[in-house]
């Protein structure tokens, strides 16, 4: 007896880590021998790439996961990323099937993970799948008139082709802009029902990440707090976990985080040094963002005006070549105010302040309050923050 119990607990830590491996076998319908299939996830933040030669149409690849993780397949190394070269899919930590077409990912079968098959239908609702075919059609048909105007010479052709564009291109904002909140609703109503799914704190990430403006607080921290307990110590649910701290400190009504950086002429930059003495504009930006750049005049016009008042700029870029941050720099003429960069200083600041996207700008006031937040370039956005900032100075 004692011995079997010997042999039991030896053989048990082989059991339990076997219980955490992923075997994802692969069947290709088409001859693609000696041709290499590419698969990448991530654990706790770090990415995972892996290879696998076909050979005899086959494949497999395995590993460790502890929970259900999204990854992506995709035949291109470097992953390109396209409709026909990949797939976003789960992998569950045991044995799954997969069937594809090497030549168009997009018809893959994948047997044996619940938590894909749930990623699935809900990606594949029959509304979801009515608005991709209006989404679609409308750019088909932008595309066609496009093609139209560049062939034709007839200048009243042109203008009427113009007229076309213009007008679709109105019906398809409108109609991205209806499915972005038809398809919250519906993830949201899917997080609700299934509170033990692993793939419920990807979508309440994803709509932080795309939303994160217009979503109020309370209401993904009361559908993270309803979700299972095994789900929250998954990898996606302790991202989610962190990425609501950075959220709840990162809104208007909160105290700014801390930050102490080099600035561009490598000198000391910490946000509590303009506490009881200045309004901070954090504007986060990169050379090569279009959108970025062009509001770089109001920004001139606002420092011009106000910097003797007690108004900084500093303006934080995600740019990886930093010669080409400082040439920018100089080129726009924005040396004036404040400059760092992300990469310089290994900052974590965009995760601190929860930005997801370029242009964002935050303002900051004298007692360290973060008193308005905006995502994007636009009209409304610099109108909001100019009267914001006249408001305060003028009045």
């Amino acid at each position: 007896m004692k011995l079997k119990l010997s042999i039991f607990f030896l053989v048990l830590p082989f059991i339990m880590v076997s219980q955490h491996n992923f075997v994802l076998n692969g069947a290709c319908s088409k001859n693609a021998n000696k041709k290499n299939i590419y698969l990448t996830y991530k654990i706790n933040g770090k990415s995972i790439t892996k290879s696998s030669e076909i050979y005899n149409n086959k494949f497999v690849f395995k590993g460790e996961i502890d929970f259900p993780v999204k990854a992506i397949i995709c035949t291109d190394p470097k992953f390109y990323i396209t409709k026909v070269n990949s797939m976003i899919f789960y992998l569950e930590p045991s044995t799954m099937n997969i069937k594809l077409d090497f030549d168009d990912l997009s018809t893959i079968i994948i047997n044996n993970s619940k938590t894909n098959d749930e990623f699935y239908a809900l990606q594949n609702t029959t509304e979801k799948q009515k608005n991709h075919k209006k989404i679609d059609s409308i750019r088909e048909l932008s595309r066609l008139y496009s093609v139209k105007m560049i062939e034709t010479s007839d200048n009243s052709l042109k203008i009427k082709f113009q007229k076309s564009l213009d007008s679709l291109d109105q019906q398809l904002d409108q109609l991205v802009d209806q499915s972005i909140k038809k398809n919250m609703q519906l993830d949201f109503e899917f997080i609700k029902k299934n509170p033990n799914s692993f793939i419920a704190p990807d979508l309440l990430y994803r709509i932080l990440t795309e939303e994160d403006d217009q979503i109020p607080y309370d209401t993904i921290k009361n559908l993270y707090n309803k979700l299972g307990p095994e789900v929250k110590k998954s990898y996606s649910g302790k991202q989610l976990a962190e990425k609501l701290i950075y959220f709840k400190n990162s809104r208007i009504g909160s105290l700014a985080p801390d930050f102490k950086v080099n600035d561009v002429n490598d000198n000391l930059l910490q946000i509590g040094s303009f506490r009881n003495n200045k309004y901070v504009l954090l504007d986060f930006w990169a050379s090569w963002c279009g959108p970025c750049r062009e509001d770089f005049p109001f920004l001139k016009e606002m420092y011009s005006k106000y910097k003797d008042k007690g108004f900084e700029i500093i303006s934080v870029t995600r740019d990886e070549k930093l010669d080409l941050w400082r040439a920018t720099i100089q080129k726009e003429n924005v040396e004036k105010w404040k400059h760092f960069s992300i990469k310089e200083n290994k900052s974590t600041i965009e995760d601190t302040y929860a930005v997801t996207a370029i242009p964002t700008k935050i303002l900051i006031d004298k007692d360290g309050n973060i008193i308005g937040r905006w995502i994007g370039s636009s009209a409304e956005n610099t109108g909001a923050i100019e009267n914001m900032i006249t408001e305060i100075f003028d009045n």
